[in-house]
């Protein structure tokens, strides 16, 4: 089982399953194997072997128990600490009394054991097999050297312990990772759904969003295009060209909107100025600094008092953005002739001056950056 340090219900399964296994070792060692070493301990010999095996095993599992906790237990320290623990077992095993390897008296075989469970839980699986196999050595050469593994009952015994201790510890290892394993697919599952719901809500929503400003458009677009076709709208009159500049205008930046660019805004108002240029004004567009992210209903606003100016525009206009950490200001200037009517929408703080002496319209548009200075 690989350490975990992500999604929350992954983190919540590994750390249970680390608690489990920390509880089982510590309930084992301070536990029964105490139990059996203050019990029995004149046939230990040396008897200080056993005691000292038994400490060395305790500081391993309070070191082990105590980084696999805080998720700090490293792969070299996992094999580090596996191999003091295997040594202390060996050094426990070399304590017991002659034909005593496997009896009432062996502790250390199992403890180690739960030991590899403990230190190798967040280690490949090859890892705490190789443990086993040592481990599962060790009591088989002691075996060997007092001569008891030549008896068919130890065979049976020693086949039948290796099932029950390294069997349980490498079922629990498995259940381990298994119940990782689902956690990992359940989270990662969970995730999918809400990443699909809310792009199907977002969706849902700008596909809203951009039908109430159709409507809208065509709310305002509907009556000006019956005027025309009905002969009821002068195509000539100043305030019939104005207004169907302001709708061509909101058309084409309601259709730049769903492009796909690095600038938004940028590319809404370029597409406004394009309307003014097919009535032969000259627009510049200028940028100065790095725009934020900006929402679409704000850059709505901002575009919108620019695209009345432009529709003013007689030969020529200048669009200007500049943008800081703070706000995003767009501005425009435009030559307008002596018939000119400009309202400023009430979206935004704007700032409307006109210059009498050379029919100069001057508006700017403002917007606070949430969170700016």
């Amino acid at each position: 089982m690989a350490a975990v340090t992500g999604n929350p219900v992954e983190v919540r399964y590994a750390q249970a399953v680390r608690i489990a296994v920390v509880v089982i070792v510590a309930v084992w060692h301070l536990g029964y194997d105490v139990l059996l070493l203050t019990r029995d301990q004149e046939i230990y010999q040396p008897r200080w072997a056993a005691f000292a095996a038994w400490l060395v095993l305790a500081v391993v599992q309070v070191v082990g128990s105590v980084l696999l906790l805080r998720s700090r237990l490293s792969a070299a320290t996992a094999r580090t600490l596996a191999v003091i623990a295997v040594a202390a077992g060996a050094m426990a095993v070399a304590a017991y009394p002659s034909q005593q390897s496997i009896g009432d008296f062996s502790w250390a075989w199992n403890t180690v054991g739960w030991f590899g469970v403990l230190l190798l839980l967040e280690r490949p699986i090859g890892e705490f097999v190789i443990l086993l196999t040592v481990n599962t050595g060790v009591t088989v050469v002691a075996m060997t050297l007092d001569g008891s593994l030549g008896e068919p009952v130890m065979w049976a015994r020693l086949i039948a312990v290796t099932y029950a201790t390294a069997g349980i510890q490498l079922a629990f290892a498995l259940l381990g990772r298994q119940l990782h394993q689902e956690a990992r697919r359940a989270t990662r599952t969970a995730s999918e759904q809400a990443r699909s719901l809310a792009r199907d809500a977002a969706d849902e929503a700008i596909h809203a969003e951009r039908q109430r400003r159709y409507g809208d458009l065509q709310h305002r677009v509907r009556p000006l295009l019956r005027g025309l076709a009905g002969g009821e709208l002068d195509p000539a009159a100043p305030a019939v060209r104005r207004a169907a500049a302001i709708e061509a205008g909101r058309l084409r930046r309601l259709f730049a909107e769903t492009d796909e660019t690095p600038h938004p805004l940028l590319h809404e108002l370029r597409a406004c100025a394009d309307v003014a240029e097919r009535r032969a004004v000259q627009v510049t567009l200028a940028s100065y600094g790095d725009l934020p992210p900006i929402p679409a209903e704000m850059r709505q606003a901002l575009v919108e008092a620019s695209l009345r100016v432009l529709a003013e525009a007689r030969d020529q206009a200048r669009l200007t953005v500049l943008a800081d950490p703070d706000e995003v200001v767009v501005s425009v200037v435009a030559g307008v002739g002596p018939d000119a009517g400009f309202e400023a929408p009430d979206l935004l703080p704007t700032s409307v001056q006109f210059d009498e002496e050379e029919r100069e319209l001057w508006v700017e548009t403002t917007w606070a950056v949430p969170g700016g200075g």
